[in-house]
């Protein structure tokens, strides 16, 4: 039997089964540029954040659903009512996390989480003042230290081992020397997730020559002595997806990306109330302002999407050119090299540059 014919179709759906999980932007701000990000190239059609208010139309949802992610694409910390959100959240018994650049960790948000927010993200990348400056595009990294030490201070005093710390960091071409640094960075945190490496979309002809793709070798190379000095000092390394050999070879042929059933367990909001049928998607399922989540999950867009998921006569867009499903597709030129688009997701439109 093919894995095909295994996958999942919309005929495994179960109308009025909640999903797995639920991933909500609380904002589409950032307080950083990173030179891979797609806010370097791109801005929104309107800058927006979701209120307290906002959230009380999504929050009853939330008792069917078993984890929350407040993040997906920008910095939950720049919403102004990420706390009340956040304890609002807690009232159920629900896994949390989200995923910060780490400088707007401060006192107040520390003593919000601790004990109650399940695991934490902290993204980096560039371990020396001048790498992180270069790639994170401020130089912030002693703040984020200084954050990090105050968080693992409060953690102690409060006898917890919650949230659970990870840091991720970018692989990049020019960046594969301190991936064996962000392993010494997360030992000496007590990151007990350990380290998670992603890749990146280029969207721009310099950042294109610095993807997986140009020099596949380099990359597995460096993974492999990063992963063989994170079982020597006892640190969790986590490639996204896996190893450049296993990304590869768990592709299926007919379909082109890995078997995905993200549409029949997750659902991503944004804070102009668009629902996605997954983080990768760029293709709108309904708004949460205008119907309830439950209305849009069991909808008909929604089944649409999910008809064209696993489907390779009938493939959607976004899945044909998948840059996640839960891994990346990083030696497939059109799912990660986005120099020519004109618009990225939500709608927002490629930046111009001064002549």
């Amino acid at each position: 039997m093919s894995k095909v014919t295994e996958l999942k179709t919309d005929t495994d759906f179960v109308a009025g089964k909640f999903p797995e999980q639920i991933s909500i932007d609380l904002s589409n701000k950032c307080n950083l540029r990173c030179r891979f990000c797609h806010l370097n190239f791109y801005e929104p059609e309107k800058w927006t954040q979701l209120s307290y208010d906002d959230f009380l139309n999504i929050a009853p949802f939330l008792d069917g659903v078993e984890k929350i992610s407040i993040f997906s694409k920008y910095e939950p910390l720049t919403c102004r009512d990420f706390i009340p959100i956040f304890n609002k959240m807690c009232e159920t018994d629900i896994e949390t996390y989200f995923s910060t650049n780490g400088i707007l960790l401060n006192d107040e948000i520390i003593d919000a989480v601790v004990g109650k927010l399940t695991y934490l993200t902290v993204s980096i990348t560039g371990f020396t003042q001048e790498s992180y400056t270069t790639n994170m595009g401020q130089d912030r990294l002693e703040k984020v230290r200084e954050n990090l030490t105050k968080l693992n201070a409060a953690k102690k005093a409060a006898n917890t081992d919650l949230p659970k710390l990870r840091i991720t960091t970018v692989a990049l071409l020019d960046t594969l020397d301190e991936i064996c640094m962000s392993l010494d960075f997360a030992a000496e945190f007590e990151a007990a997730e350990g380290v998670r490496l992603s890749y990146f979309e280029s969207h721009d002809e310099a950042m294109s020559k610095l993807l997986p793709l140009v020099s596949p070798e380099a990359f597995s190379k460096a993974i492999d002595e990063a992963a063989e000095y994170a079982k020597n000092i006892g640190v969790k390394f986590e490639p996204i997806g896996g190893t450049m050999d296993e990304i590869e070879g768990d592709v299926d042929e007919e379909l082109g990306h890995r078997p995905c059933g993200l549409p029949w367990e997750t659902m991503s909001l944004q804070p102009n109330g668009d629902v996605y049928p997954c983080t990768a998607a760029t293709t709108t399922v309904g708004n949460f302002f205008e119907n309830t989540l439950e209305e849009i999950w069991n909808g008909e867009q929604l089944a649409e999407f999910r008809r064209g998921v696993n489907n390779p006569e009938a493939m959607n867009k976004d899945c044909a050119e998948c840059c996640h499903c839960q891994i990346r597709s990083v030696l497939k030129v059109e799912s990660n090299d986005w120099g020519s688009n004109e618009e990225c997701f939500g709608g927002s439109t490629r930046i111009k540059k001064q002549a």
